[in-house]
């Protein structure tokens, strides 16, 4: 997507990682696009196809050529279009393939169902729930192993500079406590239900301020429920931004108030390794990117009024929120790292296709 989001972000960190750890990738992708951006900025080599409406079969093309050509060892692709592509790939090229879905919708087609379960080499979901989802929906997941996402937590760092000059940006002074969300502005995130629970603390804690990070298709009507708001004054919009890094630190709370399921949640991660203490939904993976209690709170999706006694939980106890913050930053590094997550990645890629289902 142009903004490069949650499953964008997935599949350039992977890259990153793998490369860090001496590993040759080369990613093939649309000239242009924010996913072309994070690879080039982090070192990654690309092959850059132009947009366009045939970019989809060009993108197809340029990646039969990369692969005939260099005979990798592996062909990686979180996109359900290019599948039946890359099955074909591994007989002209002898490399493996290993397919991440990151959706929890099952393949309508039966036969795609049967080449990810049963001919793929890996089937890859990204949390526990999705795994319990597809099974769910009937899907033959006795093959499919979980890989988390991977986090940088050197570019998602505490960092007071970055937290100081972030506020000064956008007229937040030292003393506000700033309550942040990121992400599309979508209904089906719970916005709106974040938006109903903010006018509820607001009111009790004159000292917070709101901070949304992101954009989508329901971003003019919450900007209009805000602009009627008592406490409008108090709320500051920003566009998307490719590199959240500077965002997180500049606020005391991160909520991720999600009302539909999430298969993983970036957000909730990055926070954390920033040091931030979040409040989740239990929508989805959601639950299973934070300690509950610990380096934060889950309460229930879509439930505005149980929302607002979470983040007022933790606004009214600034120790606490410093405590959940540094045990996030702990929690993140040890499961989520970029070096965590790609000898992750390395062991499932090594074992035997039967004993997948058991990394990670």
């Amino acid at each position: 997507t142009p903004r490069g989001y949650g499953t964008e972000q997935h599949g350039a960190a992977l890259a990153t990682a793998l490369v860090r750890r001496g590993h040759t990738v080369c990613c093939v992708v649309r000239g242009g696009s924010s996913v072309e951006a994070l690879l080039r900025n982090a070192g990654v080599s690309c092959v850059a196809v132009p947009p366009g409406p045939a970019s989809g079969l060009r993108l197809a093309l340029r990646t039969i050529g990369l692969a005939r050509h260099a005979r990798p060892d592996w062909l990686v692709t979180g996109d359900g279009r290019f599948h039946w592509v890359f099955m074909g790939l591994r007989r002209l090229s002898g490399g493996r393939v290993a397919f991440f879905r990151h959706w929890p919708v099952v393949p309508k087609s039966g036969r795609t169902r049967r080449m990810l379960s049963q001919r793929a080499d890996r089937f890859i979901l990204v949390s526990r729930f999705h795994r319990e989802e597809y099974h769910r929906l009937g899907m033959n997941v006795s093959r499919a192993a979980v890989l988390y996402n991977p986090i940088d937590t050197e570019q998602f760092r505490p960092s007071a500079q970055w937290r100081a000059q972030t506020r000064e940006r956008h007229g937040l002074a030292e003393s506000d406590v700033v309550v942040g969300y990121a992400g599309r502005m979508v209904r089906e995130k719970g916005i709106f239900a974040l938006f109903e629970a903010l006018e509820r603390v607001l009111g009790d804690f004159p000292e917070v301020r709101a901070l949304w990070v992101g954009d989508g298709r329901d971003v003019a009507e919450l900007r209009e429920r805000v602009a009627r708001s008592p406490f409008a004054a108090r709320h500051r919009f920003l566009d998307w931004q490719l590199d959240m890094s500077r965002f997180y630190p500049a606020c005391d709370l991160i909520v991720v108030p999600s009302i539909g399921p999430e298969t993983f949640g970036r957000v909730s991660v990055e926070a954390q390794s920033a040091g931030v203490s979040v409040v989740v939904s239990d929508a989805g993976g959601l639950s299973e990117t934070l300690v509950a209690g610990v380096t934060g709170l889950i309460t229930r999706p879509g439930d505005s009024a149980a929302l607002a006694a979470a983040v007022s939980e933790l606004l009214g106890d600034g120790e606490r929120r410093a405590r959940m913050g540094a045990a996030g930053r702990a929690w993140v590094c040890a499961n989520f790292s970029f070096e965590r997550i790609a000898s992750d990645f390395e062991s499932l890629l090594q074992h035997d296709r039967s004993d997948a289902e058991r990394v990670a």
